[in-house]
C-alpha cells in the first residue's frame, strides 16, 4: 500500500516532468527544423546567385568572341591592324577582366596549306612567321593574330594550337557544333615556359563558307583573374566558393576563395559553359552561421527545462503533503482491513486458478486439432498407399505382358513394335506416378543416387503443366554443364511439385513460374561447391513474419480445409535429410523465391537408364529352380512365364501355406520368389519358416511398397533383396540372378 500511495501521489509530478520535457524537446526540434530549412533556403539562394553571376560573366566573354567572329564574317579580309583596332575599341582589359588575350588562328590542311599560309603572311609583313612546333601533320591551326601585342604574346604567333590534346578536343567540338567550345584547364602557350599561367581557352569557328578565312577566333581566359572579380575573397563573405571543371572533388580546380575542412552546410550547382560542365561548390562560413536561428532553439530548450523543473518542484511539494495525509488515513483503515484483505487474496487465487485452467483448455484444444489433422493426413496417406499398391499390381501385369509381347515380336511389322513401345512408355509414366503417390503417403524410403537435376526438371515439365493449369506460364532456365547431386529422385520431384503447387495458389489470377539451376562455388548458405535450384513466382508474396514461419509444421495461411501446413515442412525435411539447405525470400506484392541448395556429387556421374535389352538378360544355369508365391493370379502367371522363358524350372503357389507344402516335398528349390503383402501369411513370415527348414534357401521379395512400409505395418523385418512392382523381364532376370549369386541387390 505504501508503494501504491507513493505512485498515486507522485505520478502527477512525474507526469508534469515528462510532459514538460517532451514539450520542450518537441519545441526545440521544431525550431531546429525551421532553422535548418531557413539555412538551406539561404544556402540555395547563395548557390543560385553564384551560378547566375558566373553564367553572366562567361556569357559576356562568349559575346566578346561572337563579336570578333562577326568581324571576320562581315569582311572579305581582316588584316592584323583591323583586328587589333577592333579589339582595342572594345576596351577588353577594363570591361572583361580575366581575358588575357584574343587571337585568330587559321586552319589549313597538309604541307602545301602550311607553306602557302607562311608565304602569305610573310608577304603581308610578318617576315619571321613560321609554324611551331615542327613536324608534319594532316592539318595545322597556327595563331596568326594575338591581342595585345605584348612580347609574351608575340612569342605565341605561329603556335599550332591543334597539337595539344585538350586544345584539339575543344577545336573539334567547335567545328562539329559550329559554335563556341571551351577547353579544359591548360598551360597557356609561350616559348618561355617559366611562370606560364594556367587557364582555359574559348574557341569560335569562323570562315565556314570562305576557306581563305577558315579558322577560329579564340580567347585565353585566366580563371583566377576571371573569377576573383566575380567571387572576391572578402573576410565578411557568407560562403566559400570552389569552382571545378567537371565533377565535384575530381574535376580540375579552377578557383576557390578559401579552404575550410568541415563546413556545416554545402551544396553544388552545375553551370554549362560552351560544351563543358563547370560545378560550383558552395560551403557555409562563420558569417553565414552567425545569421542562423539555431541559437533560438537552444535558448528555448534552456528556458523550457528551467520552467519544467520549477513547475515539477511545486507539484512535488504538494504531492508530498498529500502523501503524508494519506498515510495517516491508511493507518486508521488498516485496523479494519484484515478481513477484506483475506477475501481479496482468495479471490485473486481463484482468478489465477481459473486463468490457468483456461490456458490448459486452449492448449488441449490446439493439441486435439493438430492430432485430428495428423490422423486425417495419415488416413489420406494410407488410402493413397493402398491405391498405389493396387496400381503397381495392375501395372506389373501390363508391363510384364508388354515386355513378353515385345520379346516375341518379330521384325516384320515395325508399327506393332512402335505401338508396344508407346504402351510401355505410358506404363512407365504410370509407374512413376504411383511412385510419387507412395512418396506422398510416406510409404517409400529415400534412395539417394547421382542425379542430373536439369534432366529431372525436364522430365517433370508435362506433370507441372497438368498440375498448375493453363493460366500459369512455366519457364525453365537450366544452367550449362550443371554439376550432379546425390539425392532421391522421387523426393526431389515431390519437393519441386510441392513448391510449384504453393506458387500456383499464390497466383489465383495466373502468372509466371520460373525454375532455374546454377552451379555455386561456395559463398552461399553452405560451404563447398553445390547446386542451387530456384523456384520463382510472380504471386502475391508473403510478409516477413509469415516467411519466417513458412517451414514450420502445421503452419499455414490458407483457409481451413485448403492446406495442411505440411508441404513446405516436408520440403525442408527432405532437403535437410539430403544434406542441403532451403531458403525463402518474399515480399508482399513482389512474389516469392524458394532456393534449394544441394551438395555437389563428385562420384560417378549420373547416366540415363539403358533400355531393357533381352539379349543381355542373365539366364538360368543348369537345373536351377524357383518357387513363385503370389496371391494375384495374373502377376503370378506373368512371373512364371517370364522365369520359364529365362530357363528356370518354376513352381507356383497362391499363398504361404501352399508354398510350405511344396517346399516340404523335397524337390529342388534354389530361390523363393514371394510377394510381401499376402492374405494369411506375409512374405517375410513365409521366408522365416522356409529358411528354418532350408537354411540355404535364397529369397527374393516383390511388392508395390518399399521396405519401410512393411516395417511400419508390423509385417516383419524384410531381410533380403526386393524387386519393386511393376518390373520388366530384364529387371526380373537381373534380380533373380543377383539373389541366387548372393550379390547385393
Amino acid at each position: 500500500m505504501g508503494l501504491l500511495n507513493w505512485i498515486r501521489h507522485f505520478s502527477v509530478p512525474v507526469l508534469v516532468l515528462l510532459v514538460g520535457a517532451c514539450a520542450t524537446a518537441f519545441t526545440t526540434v521544431q525550431l531546429l527544423v525551421v532553422a535548418a530549412e531557413q539555412d538551406n533556403a539561404r544556402l540555395r539562394l547563395e548557390a543560385d546567385l553564384a551560378g547566375s553571376t558566373l553564367q553572366q560573366r562567361l556569357d559576356s566573354s562568349a559575346a566578346l568572341l561572337r563579336g570578333a567572329a562577326g568581324l571576320f564574317a562581315a569582311s572579305d579580309e581582316v588584316t592584323a591592324d583591323e583586328f587589333f583596332a577592333y579589339v582595342d575599341h572594345l576596351r577588353v582589359k577594363s570591361r572583361y577582366p580575366g581575358v588575357l588575350a584574343i587571337g585568330y588562328a587559321r586552319r589549313v590542311r597538309g604541307e602545301a596549306g602550311r607553306e602557302a599560309l607562311v608565304a602569305d603572311l610573310r608577304r603581308q609583313g610578318a617576315a619571321g612567321f613560321h609554324v611551331w612546333p615542327e613536324g608534319r601533320r594532316d592539318a595545322y591551326t597556327p595563331v596568326v593574330y594575338l591581342w595585345p601585342r605584348s612580347p609574351a604574346n608575340v612569342q605565341v604567333i605561329g603556335y599550332d594550337i591543334s597539337v595539344e590534346p585538350k586544345r584539339r578536343e575543344a577545336l573539334t567540338r567547335a567545328l562539329t557544333a559550329n559554335d563556341l567550345a571551351l577547353s579544359g584547364v591548360v598551360r597557356l602557350a609561350r616559348r618561355d615556359t617559366d611562370n606560364t599561367p594556367d587557364g582555359v581557352l574559348m574557341y569560335m569557328p569562323v570562315g565556314d563558307k570562305d576557306p581563305s578565312k577558315a579558322g577560329f577566333v579564340y580567347g585565353a581566359l585566366r580563371t583566377d583573374a576571371l573569377l576573383e572579380t566575380v567571387f572576391p575573397a572578402r573576410p565578411d563573405r557568407l560562403v566559400d566558393i570552389v569552382i571545378r571543371d567537371g565533377s565535384p572533388g575530381t574535376g580540375d580546380l579552377l578557383y576557390r576563395t578559401a579552404a575550410r575542412d568541415h563546413p556545416r552546410l554545402s551544396t553544388v550547382r552545375e553551370v554549362p559553359v560552351a560544351g563543358r560542365r563547370w560545378t560550383i561548390e558552395v560551403n557555409t562560413r562563420p558569417a553565414f552561421e552567425a545569421r542562423s536561428n539555431r541559437d533560438l532553439a537552444y535558448w528555448a530548450a534552456a528556458l523550457g527545462a528551467l520552467f519544467t523543473l520549477a513547475l515539477t518542484a511545486a507539484v512535488f511539494a504538494q504531492a508530498r503533503a498529500g502523501l503524508r495525509a494519506a498515510e495517516a488515513r491508511n493507518a486508521l483503515a488498516d485496523l479494519n482491513a484484515s478481513l477484506e484483505d483475506r477475501v481479496l487474496a482468495r479471490t485473486r487465487e481463484l482468478a489465477g486458478a481459473n486463468a490457468v485452467l483456461r490456458e490448459e483448455m486452449v492448449r488441449r484444444e490446439a493439441a486435439e486439432s493438430q492430432m485430428r489433422q495428423m490422423q486425417k493426413m495419415e488416413a489420406i496417406g494410407q488410402l493413397t498407399g493402398g491405391i498405389a499398391h493396387d496400381f503397381n499390381n495392375m501395372l506389373a501385369i501390363i508391363v510384364g505382358s508388354l515386355d513378353m509381347a515385345r520379346r516375341r515380336l518379330t521384325d516384320t511389322d515395325a508399327r506393332v513394335a512402335r505401338y508396344i513401345d508407346n504402351a510401355s512408355e505410358g506404363a512407365r509414366r504410370a509407374a512413376a506416378l504411383t511412385s510419387r503417390l507412395l512418396v506422398f503417403a510416406r510409404r517409400q524410403r529415400l534412395n539417394p543416387e547421382p542425379l542430373d537435376v536439369n534432366r529431372l526438371i525436364e522430365g517433370m515439365t508435362e506433370l507441372l503443366s497438368r498440375s498448375l493449369g493453363e493460366r500459369i506460364e512455366i519457364l525453365t532456365r537450366p544452367a550449362d554443364d550443371l554439376w550432379p547431386v546425390h539425392a532421391d529422385a522421387a523426393g526431389l520431384e515431390n519437393a519441386l511439385l510441392n513448391l510449384a503447387v504453393n506458387a500456383r495458389d499464390a497466383m489465383p489470377d495466373g502468372g509466371r513460374l520460373v525454375i532455374e539451376t546454377e552451379n555455386v562455388a561456395g559463398g552461399a548458405p553452405m560451404s563447398g561447391d553445390h547446386v542451387s535450384i530456384r523456384i520463382v513466382d510472380t504471386g502475391s508474396g508473403m510478409p516477413e513474419a509469415v516467411a519466417e514461419r513458412a517451414f514450420e509444421p502445421f503452419f499455414t495461411t490458407k483457409e481451413v480445409g485448403k492446406g495442411s501446413g505440411l508441404g513446405l515442412s516436408q520440403v525442408y525435411g527432405f532437403v535437410s535429410q539430403s544434406g542441403g539447405r532451403v531458403t525463402i525470400e518474399s515480399g508482399v506484392g513482389h512474389g516469392t523465391t524458394v532456393t534449394i541448395w544441394l551438395p555437389r556429387w563428385r562420384g560417378e556421374a549420373p547416366h540415363a537408364e539403358p533400355a531393357d535389352a533381352v539379349a543381355d538378360a542373365p539366364r538360368a544355369r543348369a537345373g536351377e529352380s524357383v518357387l513363385v508365391v503370389e496371391d494375384e493370379a495374373e502377376v503370378r502367371r506373368f512371373s512364371v512365364e517370364a522365369l520359364r522363358e529365362l530357363g528356370y524350372a518354376v513352381r507356383e503357389a497362391a499363398g504361404g501355406a501352399e508354398a510350405l507344402r511344396q517346399l516340404a516335398d523335397g524337390a529342388r528349390t534354389d530361390l523363393l520368389f514371394t510377394d510381401i503383402v499376402m492374405p494369411g501369411m506375409t512374405g517375410p513370415q513365409l521366408a522365416a519358416q522356409a529358411r528354418a527348414a532350408r537354411p540355404d534357401l535364397k529369397v527374393l521379395y516383390t511388392t508395390g511398397y518399399a521396405r519401410e512400409a512393411m516395417d511400419e505395418d508390423g509385417e516383419g523385418e524384410v531381410a533380403g533383396a526386393v524387386l519393386g512392382k511393376p518390373f520388366t523381364v530384364e529387371q526380373l532376370a537381373r534380380k533373380v540372378r543377383q539373389a541366387l549369386d548372393g550379390e547385393a541387390a
